[in-house]
């Protein structure tokens, strides 16, 4: 198979380090190999999130949205939870919600503009549920929503303040306990540079404790009882054993570069893209100052649709990804994340370049 550079939010390229961690030994996963395979790797995962003391980890055997379920039917014993949504990922929480009778309010916002934060203390102010849920890093655009604001205004109103960082842990800052995020879900294969099946969620131990008493309306994504046989060793259920080695490996590897020299990489390889991009004519959908580091929405060139542009640049090694929603017949993305250096994104732009003929 073609060696093939993948510019989309995740799955993403990984090392060869990361690659050979799949190889390691067979372990049953109710044996003291695995335990301490669990444990390191729930450890490494509250260093990379910024809250190694008063927070919790639990790892889930799925996508991140196994995640986002685990968190939402968490609130079942809760006043509900307010979601903003300027994406799809909004919209999925809420659907969730609406699946499992979890009360919620879902608060539709413009899609190519970050969180407006008065509306948002508006709608905080005034909400009757003890909850609020946004996106950090919205992959349907690209934007950057201001986790931080959000969580200020949450906890001046006395709010629980959940947050969506499958696309943003090891990619963007983030400061827990600083900020005042009380859970933070994430996945394995974004820029933690793992592979797909193993999501987790990081949450204070005031959170946790508090859930403790919910009403259980999940069975094998319930965050609390999965949490409970954690702290003992054990997943309650069969885990990804060999994506746990490679989530571990990567988690070792992005602590060893350190995840502000992380974070710069992804800032300055999707700098050299966006300058490429504006060099070539082509417009993003939201304003660059609103960008996360590892997501670019580009406008689709005049007289060219999606599968016309993807066909050719994977001919020439270079995977780009269709938009979601009412954006797939206008523009495109571009993820800056996984492993990827300055000269792949040069010679993804020269590619490009021959493509559209310009």
């Amino acid at each position: 198979m073609k060696e093939m550079l993948i510019l989309s939010p995740g799955p993403a390229n990984i090392s060869e380090r990361v690659r050979q961690a799949l190889t390691a030994p067979d372990i049953g996963h109710r044996e003291e190999e695995f335990t301490s395979l669990l444990r390191e790797t729930r450890s490494l995962l509250l260093d990379i999130c910024g809250a190694p003391e008063g927070y919790s980890c639990a790892t889930l055997s799925g996508s991140g949205t196994t995640g986002i379920e685990a968190t939402i039917t968490s609130l079942s014993a809760s006043s509900g939870v307010l979601i903003f949504s300027n994406g799809v990922y909004g919209e999925r929480a809420a659907q969730i919600a609406q699946v499992f009778g979890i009360p919620h309010t879902l608060e539709k916002l413009e899609w190519t503009q970050p969180l407006p934060l008065g509306r948002v203390e508006e709608l905080v102010r005034t909400t009757p549920h003890d909850s609020v849920y946004l996106i950090h890093h919205e992959t349907t655009t690209g934007i950057l929503n201001p986790l931080r604001q959000v969580a200020e205004i949450a906890k001046s109103n006395h709010k629980w303040v959940l947050a969506d960082t499958v696309s943003s842990v090891g990619g963007e800052e983030l400061d827990l306990p600083g900020w005042g995020v009380d859970l933070v879900l994430g996945s394995a294969n974004k820029c933690l540079r793992g592979v797909p099946g193993v999501s987790f969620v990081v949450l204070s131990n005031q959170l946790l404790e508090a859930w403790s008493q919910r009403r259980q309306v999940t069975f094998s994504t319930d965050l609390v009882s999965t949490m409970s046989k954690e702290e003992d060793g054990e997943t309650p259920f069969t885990p990804p054993v060999q994506t746990m080695y490679a989530l571990r490996e990567a988690a070792r590897e992005l602590l060893e570069e350190g995840v502000e020299n992380r974070i710069a990489h992804y800032r300055g390889i999707a700098t050299t893209l966006r300058d490429g991009l504006t060099s070539l004519e082509l417009d993003f959908l939201v304003p660059r100052e609103h960008l996360s580091n590892t997501m670019t929405t580009v406008m689709l060139p005049e007289g060219w649709s999606y599968p016309e542009l993807h066909a050719p640049l994977k001919e020439r090694g270079y995977a780009i990804y269709k938009s979601q929603g009412h954006l797939s017949q206008t523009t495109f993305r571009l993820g800056t994340v996984g492993l990827m250096s300055q000269e792949d994104i040069r010679g993804f732009l020269t590619a490009l370049q021959q493509v559209l003929g310009r």
